[in-house]
C-alpha cells in the first residue's frame, strides 16, 4: 500500500499488509478490550479511513490477550460514548462497519460481550477460538440491547431465536451459534484469527469493487421488495461492466487461467 496510513493510539493495533488486508486488533487486554472513549474514536477513525481508501482490500477485528471485547468499561476515566455527528443516533458507527465497501472478518478469540457482541455481528464474517464466549448481556442489566444487535441478530438467526436470545441474557453455546449460521464451524486445531486471515488472504485476491456492489445489494434486498433489488442488481451490473477486473476476469475465463484482480 502506497498511500499514507495514519496514527491510530495504543489501545487499537492497527496492522496493514501490502496485500491490502488491514487486521486491528482491540488493544486493553487488561480490561478484556472493553471501550473507553480513546478505543471508541479509534475504531471510528479507522472505519472512517477504510471507507475512504482505495487500497484497503479487507478488514480484519480481533482482540489482545484473552478476549475480543467486554463491551462498554463501566470504570473508564475517558467515558465518551460513540462519535457522532449532530443528528445521528448514538450507534451509528455501526450502521458504518455493517455497511464498509469491503469484506469485513471477527476473530472472536473470548469473550464478546454486550457491545463487543455487538460490533462482530456488524461484521460480514465470524470466526471463534473454541473457548470464546458470545454474550448478549443487556437484559442481565436491564439495559436495551444496543450496537444495532436488534437488526443484526434476528436477519442473521431468525426472530424468534434472537428474542429468546435478547430476552434471556444467556451465553449463546457455540454449537447453537454455528448451527443457527450466526459464526463459522469451530476449527479447534488452529485459530479464529488464522481462519480468519486466511479467507481475507482469499478475497483479498478478488474483484473488490464487485464484492462492495454486492454487499451493497445484499443489505438492501434484507427490507427491499423483489422488483428493488433487481433494479439494484441491474445498476450494479451496470457499474461492474466498467471495471477492470469486469475484462480481466472474462479474458482470463476465456484464456483458461486464473484471474489477476487489480479492485478496479
Amino acid at each position: 500500500m502506497n498511500r499514507e496510513i495514519p496514527t491510530f493510539p495504543d489501545v487499537l493495533d492497527v496492522n496493514v499488509q501490502s496485500t491490502g488486508v488491514v487486521t486491528a486488533t482491540l488493544n486493553r487486554p487488561e480490561k478484556l478490550n472493553a471501550y473507553n472513549g480513546e478505543l471508541r474514536y479509534a475504531i471510528c477513525d479507522l472505519i472512517d479511513w477504510v471507507g475512504k481508501s482505495k487500497e484497503v482490500r479487507v478488514l480484519v477485528f480481533t482482540g489482545a490477550g484473552r478476549g475480543f471485547c467486554s463491551g462498554a468499561d463501566l470504570t473508564a476515566e475517558d467515558a465518551r460514548g460513540w462519535p457522532r455527528g449532530r443528528n445521528d443516533p448514538e450507534f451509528i458507527w455501526c450502521v458504518n462497519l455493517l455497511q464498509l465497501s469491503v469484506p469485513t472478518i471477527c476473530a472472536i478469540n473470548g469473550v464478546a460481550a454486550g457491545g463487543g457482541l455487538g460490533m462482530a455481528l456488524c461484521c460480514d464474517f465470524r470466526y471463534c477460538d473454541p473457548e470464546a464466549r458470545l454474550l448478549p448481556v443487556w437484559a442481565k442489566r436491564a439495559i436495551h440491547p444496543d450496537d444495532l444487535v436488534t437488526w443484526t441478530l434476528p436477519h442473521l438467526v431468525g426472530y424468534s431465536r434472537a428474542l429468546k436470545w435478547l430476552y434471556l441474557g444467556e451465553e449463546i453455546p457455540l454449537d447453537a451459534a454455528v448451527s443457527s449460521g450466526l459464526i463459522e464451524p469451530v476449527d479447534k486445531t488452529t485459530t479464529a484469527l488464522a481462519q480468519a486471515q486466511a479467507l481475507a488472504n482469499r478475497l483479498a485476491e478478488g474483484p473488490t469493487t464487485q464484492f462492495a456492489l454486492t454487499k451493497q445489494a445484499v443489505i438492501k434486498a434484507l427490507n427491499a421488495s423483489p422488483w428493488d433489488s433487481v433494479t439494484l442488481e441491474s445498476w450494479g451490473q451496470d457499474q461492474a461492466r466498467k471495471t477492470s477486473d469486469f475484462k480481466e476476469g472474462i479474458r482470463s475465463f476465456r484464456e483458461k487461467r486464473p484471474p489477476q484482480f487489480k479492485g478496479s
